[in-house]
């Protein structure tokens, strides 16, 4: 040991040995610790009697002298207490001290940048600079500057030194240059004339336009990224001060991003500095990644089970700052797409180690909808955790009109890697009607500002309910989010929202609850079954995608919706029978859907497929297809067209039921059926339809152009084909049907009464009725319009007490026959064979055959009493009781 380091040694063991507040705090090696290492000290402030107690070290560091300035120490210490680093050469750890006393430790950071470069370029040591500071004059400028991309060349040391070098010979001839840390470095100018601007971009320019040396010798200067960050400060007359400016402008420059510099005046800091903190804080938030999360369940709003989670942004480490406080900066500095790509990184990362949490929940993600990732960030990301992106809900945040451009890019990155979308604060801003119908979500969150007080709140009632109602109708599912009190969750679940979120329900945490409280489930429930259970989760499909219902069905899904676009529908659950799914397709569209071995039932009483308003769709059908318990929902205005060689059942029941079409009271679309596999419907009600509605004529008409058909219907007032209530145009060819009805009133293919207009060409046809009036094909009673039946066979049985086989009774039909064969076999109290046994229609028959037996006492064959029959090569066996 040399004998400076033992007289310092021995000045601080006396220290030691007569002060006993000093001794308490770092007792007797803390002098061996300071005679080996130089670069740390200690310091005691005893603030009652205004006295420093401070070793040699921390003299030395500080720039200070033998007699300390007990007021310019505590100044000091105001600026740097509390561990942080705010660009001066050192670093402070303050100690636990009661009242009336402070301690700490100051230290330099660590120094490990290669030493031959630094003795190269004459570069100073901080503690140098320190003592070099003491001279200076108001009109010195000190930068911090810091040098980026070395992270990614081949010897960083070498091109920060490289780097450097260009930087000290761009600058004035008494400028100075000190190490602070890795990539970092101070710039003193001493009676500085210039302008800090000015100053600054020659620093700049000279480090883009060095050369960096690389393994092989030069790297080419249009090649290297390299750049650096700068911080200026000028114009003060207290060192402390001036580096403490020059490295809070550094912070604000970094904030802004690589490159950028900022200049600080003693007005600008007297202004700035109460945001010195903030900044700080956000460059290192920003640069460290001290980013971590709190989750917030997302919950059903029938079960009270958790679906999802939302994550929210927080703070660790010595980074204070709220969520706004962030946003608020990153907008400040141009860092909000900075933002985002950190968001969506860290969030998948946690997504990926806890996997097992998530098996049949999702993750809300927050997005800032104008900063939409680049293709190479996204893809970067999507690279690493590609697979777990079906497991994301992306939430527009940002109250910003979004790009049509940026809303593409979005929508097929969503299509690509099976992603969802949920608009956020629904009624505020941005989130309106339109940009609902441009986002076309799966989610929407209506806003806490529309929910708070709802329970007390009529207009907003009002609005919110409609709201619900609208977003259902358009296979959207409603979240109700800022949900605080058992009030409003009762009167959100009333109104039939699907998800739940808020205070009430559970706070967000730093950890991944697995179920929320059990009274608050429970509450959840009860108010479900009191509401009648209107929860809903709707899938909103994506154009050309395949969708697993087995898969969907054991996420909890209960409905599916689909736009304009194909999609296909394939399997059943794992027991083989239905899931429990319904299909809506919206309002107005163009709409394919593939059906592979697709079995699906619903236990509501609706639809287990809706066709929208305004909407064409086409079926299609492969391998055995089912839809059971309700049927398909065809209202005026649509068009249904079923093809494919798949088959497909129907079983449907209610007390006023249809398979295809619509009920009783409602006029249906037009339905095709053109398949070449088999159509087998079942429909049980009081009134009920095999493929039709209350009225289906015009262009509301129903043809059937292929297929093997099978209509099994009972009721109180039934139809195969055709309309219960009102007028008919059907038309039947090139397939083969069978209809079997079981009813007091009864009508095969036609219309129970009013107007039919009926074509059945190329078939194979045959009609069992059983009940009271039944007619096989026609209108039931005093029915008009025209019948035309040609190139095929016709089997009619039936058992009741009023029968027609073809025609009407008591009306005005004419029926125009050709090439057929009519079997007909009737037992009944009146029995009307082809024609209208009491009216006036006219009967036209050509090179038919008639193979008739009635068992009636009150029988009629052919024409009508008061119409004209026309028979022509024909053949018949007509035989009534015999």
């Amino acid at each position: 040991m040399s004998g400076g380091k033992r007289e310092t040694a021995d000045r601080v063991k006396i220290m030691d040995r007569e002060n006993n507040l000093w001794q308490s705090y770092f007792g007797a090696a803390w002098g061996k610790i300071c005679s080996i290492w130089h670069n740390i000290g200690g310091f005691v402030v005893d603030e009652k009697n205004n006295k420093v107690y401070a070793d040699e070290n921390c003299r030395a560091l500080m720039g200070l002298g033998e007699n300390v300035d007990s007021n310019k120490f505590k100044d000091f210490i105001s600026l740097n207490g509390g561990g942080h680093d705010l660009g001066l050469p050192l670093r402070m750890e303050m100690l636990d001290t009661p009242e009336g006393v402070t301690a700490g430790i100051v230290y330099l950071s660590k120094e490990h940048f290669a030493t031959g470069i630094l003795e190269e370029l004459d570069v100073i040591s901080q503690s140098d600079l320190v003592r070099l500071l003491d001279g200076m004059t108001s009109s010195s400028l000190l930068a911090l500057v810091r040098f980026e991309g070395a992270d990614r060349l081949l010897d960083s040391d070498c091109c920060i030194g490289a780097a450097l070098k260009a930087a000290v010979m761009a600058l004035p001839e008494n400028a100075a240059a000190a190490f602070h840390s890795d990539g970092q470095f101070w710039i003193y100018v001493p009676r500085f004339d210039g302008k800090p601007e000015s100053f600054a971009a020659d620093i700049r320019r000279a480090v883009e336009e060095c050369q960096l040396p690389d393994e092989f010798g030069v790297r080419s200067l249009a090649r290297h990224s390299m750049t650096v960050t700068a911080g200026i400060s000028s114009g003060f007359e207290v060192p402390a001060k001036l580096m403490h400016a020059a490295g809070f402008a550094l912070y604000e420059a970094k904030a802004k991003g690589a490159g950028s510099t900022c200049c600080f005046t003693p007005e600008k800091y007297a202004k700035q500095k109460s945001d010195i903190e903030n900044i700080r804080a956000f460059s290192e938030l920003l640069d460290k990644n001290l980013f971590t999360y709190h989750f917030q369940p997302i919950v059903s709003a029938s079960t009270g089970e958790i679906v999802a989670y939302e994550a929210l942004m927080r703070t660790k480490g010595n980074v204070s700052l709220n969520p706004l406080q962030i946003l608020d900066c990153a907008k400040n500095f141009g860092r909000l797409y900075d933002i985002e790509k950190a968001t969506l990184k860290n969030t998948l990362k946690y997504l990926s180690k806890h996997q097992a949490d998530f098996e049949n929940r999702r993750l809300y993600v927050n997005s800032i909808s104008s900063h939409v990732l680049d293709d190479n960030d996204f893809y970067a990301i999507v690279n690493d955790y590609g697979e777990l992106l079906e497991k994301v809900v992306i939430e527009m945040t940002e109250q910003t009109e979004i790009i049509e451009d940026d809303l593409e890019r979005i929508r097929v990155r969503l299509e690509k890697n099976n992603m969802s979308l949920a608009i956020d604060d629904y009624g505020t801003g941005y989130s309106n009607t339109s940009n609902l119908l441009r986002y076309d979500p799966e989610v929407v969150k209506i806003d806490r500002s529309l929910i708070s007080g709802i329970d007390t709140n009529p207009k907003a009632q009002k609005i919110v309910s409609k709201m619900v109602e609208y977003f259902h109708s358009s296979g959207y599912t409603a979240l109700a989010e800022g949900v605080e009190t058992s009030e409003e969750l009762k009167t959100m679940i009333d109104f039939g929202v699907d998800l739940i979120q808020g205070y009430y329900v559970s706070k967000p945490k730093p950890v991944l609850i697995h179920d929320i409280s059990e009274n608050i489930r429970e509450e959840i429930v009860a108010f479900s079954i009191e509401a009648g259970d209107n929860g809903k989760k709707v899938y909103h499909a994506a154009d050309n995608e395949q969708i697993d219902l087995a898969k969907l069905g054991k996420k909890n899904y209960s409905d599916i919706f689909l736009g304009s676009g194909s999609f296909t529908l394939v399997g059943k659950s794992e027991d083989n029978s239905a899931v429990p799914l319904s299909v809506t397709i919206g309002n107005g569209v163009d709409c394919t859907v593939h059906l592979k071995n697709a079995w699906l039932t619903t236990d509501e009483d609706a639809p287990v497929i809706r066709i929208g308003k305004g909407s064409r769709t086409k079926m299609i059908f492969t391998g055995s297809n089912h839809i059971e318990n309700k049927g398909i929902f065809v209202p005026e205005g649509t068009e249904l067209e079923l093809s494919g060689s798949g088959d497909l059942s129907v079983r449907s029941e209610s007390q006023d039921c249809y398979a295809i079409g619509t009920d009783s009271k409602q006029p249906c679309g037009r339905i095709i059926v053109a398949m070449s596999g088999a159509l087998d419907i079942v429909a049980n009600g009081g009134r009920s339809v095999g493929i039709g509605g209350g009225r289906c004529c015009g262009k509301s008409g129903v043809v059937i152009a292929g297929g093997d058909i099978s209509v099994n219907c009972s009721g109180d007032r039934c139809v195969g084909i055709g309309s219960t209530d009102g007028d008919a145009d059907v038309s039947i060819s090139n397939c083969g049907c069978r209809l079997k009805l079981a009813a007091g009133m009864s009508v095969g293919v036609g219309s129970v009464k009013g107007n039919a207009n009926i074509n059945i060409l190329d078939y194979s046809m045959s009609c069992v009725l059983s009940g009271n009036n039944l007619t096989a094909v026609g209108v039931l009673e005093g029915g008009t319009g025209n019948l035309r039946i040609a190139n095929g066979r016709i089997n009619v049985s039936m058992k009741g007490r009023t029968l027609n086989c073809v025609g009407t009774r008591d009306g005005a039909m004419n029926c125009d026959l050709e090439n057929s064969v009519f079997t007909l076999y009737c037992e009944g109290g009146s029995v009307s064979g082809v024609g209208d046994k009491t009216g006036s229609g006219n009967v036209t028959a050509k090179s038919c055959q008639f193979d008739v037996l009635f068992l009636t006492g009150d029988g009629w064959g052919l024409g009508s009493p008061d119409g004209v029959l026309t028979v022509t090569d024909c053949k018949d066996n007509i035989k009534i009781n015999e």
